[in-house]
Protein backbone atom coordinates (compact mmCIF):
# COMPACT_ATOMS: atom_id res chain seq x y z
CA UNK A 1 0.00 0.00 0.00
CA UNK A 2 1.20 3.55 -0.51
CA UNK A 3 2.80 5.15 2.49
CA UNK A 4 1.98 8.75 3.37
CA UNK A 5 2.78 11.20 0.61
CA UNK A 6 1.73 14.57 -0.67
CA UNK A 7 -1.42 14.58 -2.77
CA UNK A 8 0.39 16.23 -5.65
CA UNK A 9 3.12 13.56 -5.58
CA UNK A 10 0.58 10.74 -5.52
CA UNK A 11 -1.23 12.23 -8.52
CA UNK A 12 2.08 12.47 -10.41
CA UNK A 13 2.82 8.80 -9.68
CA UNK A 14 -0.68 7.85 -10.82
CA UNK A 15 -0.27 9.75 -14.08
CA UNK A 16 3.20 8.29 -14.70
CA UNK A 17 1.95 4.74 -14.29
CA UNK A 18 -1.26 5.19 -16.27
CA UNK A 19 -3.70 5.27 -13.38
CA UNK A 20 -6.32 7.91 -14.03
CA UNK A 21 -7.55 10.11 -11.25
CA UNK A 22 -10.99 8.91 -10.30
CA UNK A 23 -13.89 11.27 -9.81
CA UNK A 24 -14.07 10.31 -6.14
CA UNK A 25 -10.45 11.33 -5.55
CA UNK A 26 -10.98 14.60 -7.39
CA UNK A 27 -14.07 15.30 -5.26
CA UNK A 28 -12.31 14.31 -2.04
CA UNK A 29 -9.29 16.55 -2.52
CA UNK A 30 -10.69 19.05 -4.99
CA UNK A 31 -8.43 20.89 -7.35
CA UNK A 32 -7.40 23.72 -5.04
CA UNK A 33 -3.73 24.29 -4.28
CA UNK A 34 -4.48 24.08 -0.57
CA UNK A 35 -5.72 20.51 -0.89
CA UNK A 36 -2.92 19.52 -3.25
CA UNK A 37 -0.41 20.62 -0.62
CA UNK A 38 -1.84 18.13 1.91
CA UNK A 39 -0.69 14.63 2.73
CA UNK A 40 -2.57 11.36 2.42
CA UNK A 41 -1.81 8.22 4.37
CA UNK A 42 -3.32 4.75 4.58
CA UNK A 43 -4.75 5.15 8.10
CA UNK A 44 -8.43 4.98 7.04
CA UNK A 45 -7.77 1.86 4.97
CA UNK A 46 -5.87 0.15 7.81
CA UNK A 47 -8.60 0.94 10.33
CA UNK A 48 -11.26 -0.45 7.96
CA UNK A 49 -9.14 -3.57 7.38
CA UNK A 50 -8.66 -4.09 11.12
CA UNK A 51 -12.39 -3.78 11.82
CA UNK A 52 -13.18 -7.18 10.31
CA UNK A 53 -9.82 -8.84 10.84
CA UNK A 54 -9.86 -12.09 12.81
CA UNK A 55 -6.42 -13.74 13.22
CA UNK A 56 -7.87 -17.23 13.62
CA UNK A 57 -9.83 -16.89 10.40
CA UNK A 58 -7.53 -14.74 8.25
CA UNK A 59 -4.08 -15.67 9.54
CA UNK A 60 -1.17 -13.33 9.96
CA UNK A 61 -1.28 -10.14 7.91
CA UNK A 62 1.91 -8.42 6.85
CA UNK A 63 1.90 -5.05 5.19
CA UNK A 64 4.17 -3.74 2.46
CA UNK A 65 4.46 0.02 2.08
CA UNK A 66 5.58 1.84 -1.03
CA UNK A 67 7.36 4.91 0.39
CA UNK A 68 6.19 7.40 -2.24
CA UNK A 69 6.59 10.22 0.28
CA UNK A 70 10.03 9.00 1.38
CA UNK A 71 11.31 6.27 3.66
CA UNK A 72 11.66 8.55 6.68
CA UNK A 73 8.11 9.90 6.35
CA UNK A 74 6.74 6.37 5.99
CA UNK A 75 8.62 5.01 9.02
CA UNK A 76 7.63 8.03 11.15
CA UNK A 77 4.00 7.64 10.06
CA UNK A 78 4.08 3.94 10.95
CA UNK A 79 5.50 4.67 14.42
CA UNK A 80 2.81 7.33 15.00
CA UNK A 81 0.07 4.96 13.80
CA UNK A 82 1.26 2.16 16.09
CA UNK A 83 1.29 4.55 19.05
CA UNK A 84 -2.22 5.80 18.28
CA UNK A 85 -1.04 9.35 17.55
CA UNK A 86 -2.99 9.58 14.28
CA UNK A 87 -6.67 10.37 14.32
Amino acid sequence: MPGPAGIRKLLRFAARFGVGTSASIARKYGLSLTNLMGTAGPDKFLRALATDYHPDRHGEVKLHFYPFGGLRATSEWLADFRQGRLT
